[in-house]
């Protein structure tokens, strides 16, 4: 099995492409980072956030790769996971798990690798939507979980690890520029296993930068590269029978 699979290369139209280098304990470009997102065709996307070692990290790092990448379909104006996969790579160690949305049944399916294929480890069942970090990052991000207003704090369900995760967002002050959230996020790397991201995104709802603390890492910055491709006027489901009217009500409805 490989790495990073050539098999979930998007070769569709990049619609999103954010790059950011991560500065860790004041030392800079230790990460290079980038969340990705690719039209596969109408009403379906692939997204890909990513991460690589630089600098002195890489070799004390064993040169870690780390890949997260949501396949999803846009229903019921929702960008809903169909799998979900999470890869990494380290030295000569190569890890996949692979999380599979059984809408039909009703379920959520841990599949993982096995003498050279893919082997279901459980099943859980969805009482609710269930999205993965990736697919809840680009709900929140379009503004496809509803309307938030500064102070309030929007909730989603994660998949179950197994037990159920949720992931919190929370705005900040906003203007015409821009605005800051605070999210939380359930993670072994962080104290009591859950860390607080802080964000500071711009008026089309990019991330520009964020900074949180890691057990061991210390304060861990992110900042977008002028390189990045952004995203225009959001997917062409949202617009519907009027191209853009969705996705300026969506933004209306999320401005002070």
């Amino acid at each position: 099995m490989a790495a990073f699979s050539g098999a979930w290369a998007a070769k569709g139209e990049v619609l999103e492409d954010l790059q950011y280098r991560v500065d860790i304990l004041g030392i800079p470009d230790l990460v290079r980072a980038g969340v990705v997102l690719t039209s596969l065709g109408p009403g379906r996307y692939l997204a890909k956030a990513s991460g690589e070692a630089k600098g002195i990290l890489a070799p004390i790092s064993g040169h870690r790769r780390d890949s997260y990448t949501a396949e999803m379909v846009f229903r019921d104006g929702r960008l809903l996971p169909l799998v979900y996969r999470e890869e990494s790579q380290r030295k000569d160690k190569q890890r996949l798990k692979e999380y599979r949305f059984n809408y039909a049944e009703g379920t959520v399916e841990l599949w993982l690798p096995k003498r050279g294929q893919m082997v279901r480890r459980w099943a859980k069942e969805m009482k609710g939507p269930v999205y993965d970090p990736v697919s809840a990052f680009y709900n929140c991000r379009l503004g496809l979980l509803g309307p938030l207003a500064p102070g309030q704090t929007l909730k989603v369900t994660g998949i179950p690890y197994p037990k159920p995760e949720e992931y919190q967002v929370r705005l900040g002050s906003q203007g015409k520029e821009g605005g800051q959230a605070m999210v939380s996020v359930p993670n072994d790397a962080f104290e009591k296993n859950e860390g607080v991201v802080f964000v500071d995104f711009d008026a089309a709802w990019v991330p520009l930068k964020a900074w949180t603390r890691f057990l061991g890492a210390g304060k861990v910055v992110a900042q977008l590269l002028p390189a990045s491709k952004a995203l225009k006027g959001g997917l062409p489901e949202m617009a519907g029978a009027d191209k853009g009217e969705a996705q300026t009500a969506a933004m209306a409805r999320r401005q002070p």
